[in-house]
């Protein structure tokens, strides 16, 4: 017999958290019992241990950097490369060559006095930091919630700016203060001095003040006013927002004026000085551009904005950012190409202007993107119309419709009438203004007819219309906005880029990626710096992309309304066109499996042109589709388990009994099927009915042919002889037959 074993409250096995539990119960008794000494000491200690540790540990890593002014400094090699997917670099900027270090005499007194009043006005005093600074902004951090405040001397920035990320926290903050001891103890203030404004950035590309002094005025750094000092020293929070030639001029003029009231209080200068340097006109100099052979600036400015917001530009450029892209650049060539060889006709119809972009739907990464017809042009040309909302026309429509179709609103095969309606005041008109009576939805959306896509709107719903939209990544739709039932043919403003991800989605069964542009980035020694992680989630079901994607690619379907103008020939491709009123705006979009496009056409001041979506944009996007999918094989789209067949008929849309004359296939949920049917007679029925049909129809024939053939016989045989009667020559009188009665004036015997 087994013992028992008697499992109590003191007995039954602990989980690991009352493990947990009782091993910090008892650690607190035990603290408990401490004397107050060692209770300091167990508090104490770990916390003096990190403030030892930390900046011996920093000292030791940053030893070599501190011992050498120039990696130090940390100014050469600096700037940006970017390349596209296959590491074909298409764009640079910054100097790779090796800078001699000027001392503080071949420097404007100016410029050094304006820098110490501007960013350290105790710089001679301290010992690489200042106490009071570094209250001042604990406060100001504590009260705001941030740590932007930074209370930083010339030494810890220049720790900060050459040696240490740009993360704000209260480690790397020690970390600064740890190395700037070690700076100061290390060089005299006239060499750190000397080793800032050497290295410093200044925007424009430009470290140093040597680079700065010639890229802004173009003189030596000797020989620079106290206007120009100023406004040099200005720059320095911000470069790329302060700086007077490629940023905000206003900005750049307040804080000059902000420097040299800082000079004036700190005794450099005096107040007329001051006035008299705000009067001084500055000429700068012509700064050359890095763009004019760039085949995607627009796409350039968006990486470059991506990693300034998030590393800050003067890290950016002064790490040397080697930078691998999503860019395809032989598809951007394309694009290009596409464009510009369509401007012509755009123009010749009151067009002036164009976009476009190409996604991967199984990535989210942009392939190619084109801002503009012309980077060049001084009215639009650095507008990026791919990132600027315009209203989308038609092409919204597919989003409440794929909503529709996935949560089995409506089918395929629904039949709407097409006919002039009054929508509570509302009264679209399709773009032949006319209309064509009971269609079916894939007919509908097919020949993109605005009545029937209102009907539709109005079964979705237009709070889930909205909805829809802002799953498949459409970010400009407002809740607190009453768009109205004029939504349903794309009545709100849509930027290109949002748009084609959404399509991206339907191509990709649903799983929609975020739009991304950076693959991978190091840094000029190749440490990797950042590599991008794909995130991606389900925005529509795959049936309802399914269906949708059906549609779309239905080249029958669509040929009614726009022929063959948007098909590529051999492809399986989805597409879907847009024209908003009086044609101000031209879309097409389209998409297959593999790869995403959307082309926009009109003109930035919205003014009207005279054609739309298929005429204006349509070429340019079949053209850039037929090059994308160079090389490849068709891909069809997948037919999810949840999809099925089903013969309806053309008469109400139900299901048909059979398949046959008055029917024809269509795709349906599975748990969306026609709650109608009809009779039809079925194939065997009627390929018996028919040899019946033909069978007599022969006969006839034959019957026909063997009457024409006898007539046509009898028509050609001799006529029969006469029996000749003989004639007495002497008597030419007949015998009278005496029982045959005679009249007068007639002969005896004659018929």
């Amino acid at each position: 017999m087994e013992q028992m074993i008697r499992q109590g409250k003191y007995t039954k096995r602990l989980t690991p958290v009352q493990k947990a539990k009782r091993y910090l119960r008892r650690r607190w008794m035990w603290f408990k019992g401490l004397s107050k000494p060692k209770k300091v000491m167990v508090i104490g200690g770990p916390i003096l241990a990190f403030l030892i540790v930390t900046p011996l540990a920093t000292y030791a890593y940053f030893a070599r950097d501190i011992a050498d002014k120039e990696r130090l400094m940390n100014r050469n090699n600096t700037g940006i490369v970017l390349m596209d997917k296959s590491g074909e670099a298409f764009y640079r900027t910054g100097r790779a060559e090796h800078r001699e270090q000027l001392g503080l005499g071949a420097i404007s007194d100016n410029t050094e006095h304006a820098l110490v009043a501007s960013e350290d006005k105790n710089f001679y005093e301290h010992s690489g930091f200042s106490v009071g600074s570094m209250l001042g902004a604990l406060y100001a951090n504590f009260t705001s919630g941030a740590t932007e405040y930074g209370g930083s001397t010339l030494t810890q920035q220049l720790a900060k700016n050459t040696l240490l990320s740009e993360d704000r926290n209260y480690l790397r903050k020690y970390q600064e203060l740890s190395i700037s001891i070690a700076i100061e103890r290390t060089y005299s203030k006239d060499e750190i001095l000397s080793m800032y404004l050497n290295s410093v950035y200044y925007g424009e590309g430009a470290f140093g003040i040597e680079d700065a002094a010639k890229t802004y005025f173009n003189k030596a750094p000797a020989d620079l006013t106290l206007a120009e000092s100023a406004m040099l020293i200005g720059v320095l929070p911000s470069p790329s927002n302060y700086s007077p030639i490629s940023g905000d001029p206003a900005l750049a003029k307040e804080r000059q004026e902000t420097v040299l009231t800082r000079m004036v209080n700190n005794d450099y200068i005096t107040e007329a000085e001051k006035q008299a340097a705000l009067a001084e006109q500055l000429v700068y100099s012509e700064v050359e551009s890095s763009d004019t052979s760039n085949v995607a600036p627009h796409f350039t400015e968006m990486v470059l904005n991506e990693l300034y917001e998030k590393y800050g530009e003067e890290r950016v450029t002064r790490s040397g950012y080697q930078v691998r892209t999503t860019l395809d650049l032989s598809l951007q060539k394309k694009l290009n190409e596409n464009i510009a060889s369509n401007m012509d006709h755009i123009q010749a119809n009151d067009g002036s202007n164009a976009s476009g972009i190409a996604i991967d739907p199984t990535t989210g990464e942009i392939r190619a993107l084109a801002g503009s017809a012309d980077w060049n042009n001084e009215t639009f040309g650095k507008v990026n119309m791919a990132t600027t909302p315009r209203q989308p026309g038609s092409t919204f429509k597919s989003i409440y419709y794929a909503d529709g179709l996935a949560r089995g609103v409506i089918t395929p095969a629904t039949i709407l009438k097409d006919e002039a309606t009054d929508f509570g005041g509302y009264k679209p008109q399709n773009a032949t203004r006319q209309y064509y009576g009971n269609v079916t939805v894939r007919s509908a959306l097919a020949r993109s007819l605005n009545i029937p896509a209102v009907k539709v709107m109005q079964k979705v719903g237009l709070n889930d219309s909205i909805a829809a939209a802002k799953r498949v990544g459409i970010t400009t739709l407002k809740d607190d906005t009453d768009y109205g039932l004029s939504l349903a043919i794309g009545s709100a403003e849509v930027p290109l880029t949002e748009m084609t991800n959404a399509y991206a989605a339907y191509a990709n069964q649903g799983q929609q990626f975020n739009t991304t542009i950076v693959r991978q980035i190091n840094n000029k020694f190749d440490d990797n710096i950042f590599k991008a992680r794909e995130t991606s989630k389900q925005v529509i079901s795959k049936e309802g992309a399914y269906l949708i994607s059906s549609i779309l690619s239905d080249n029958n379907a669509r040929a009614p309304m726009f022929g063959s103008a948007l098909t590529v020939s051999g492809r399986t491709v989805a597409v879907k066109t847009g024209t908003t009123d009086d044609s101000r705006d031209a879309w097409t979009i389209g998409y297959t499996p593999q790869i995403a496009i959307g082309i926009w056409v009109g003109n930035n001041d919205n003014a009207i042109m005279q054609s739309g979506g298929s005429d204006m944009a349509g070429p340019i996007w079949r053209n850039t589709m037929k090059a994308a999918l160079e090389g490849t094989s068709n891909v069809e789209f997948a037919v999810p388990s949840g999809v099925v067949k089903r013969n309806v008929c053309t008469s109400n849309g139900g299901l048909a009994s059979a398949a046959g004359r008055g029917s024809y296939g269509e795709y349906f949920l599975a748990t969306a099927l026609p709650t109608t049917s009809c009779t039809i007679i079925s194939e065997d029925e009627e390929k018996a009915r028919q040899k019946a049909e033909d069978e007599a129809k022969k006969a006839a024939e034959k019957a026909t042919e063997d009457a024409a053939k006898q007539a046509e016989e009898d028509s050609a045989a001799p006529p029969p002889e006469e029996e000749e009667v003989p004639v007495d020559d002497e008597d030419t009188t007949a015998p009278t037959d005496p029982t045959t009665p005679t009249t007068p004036g007639t002969v005896p015997g004659a018929p």
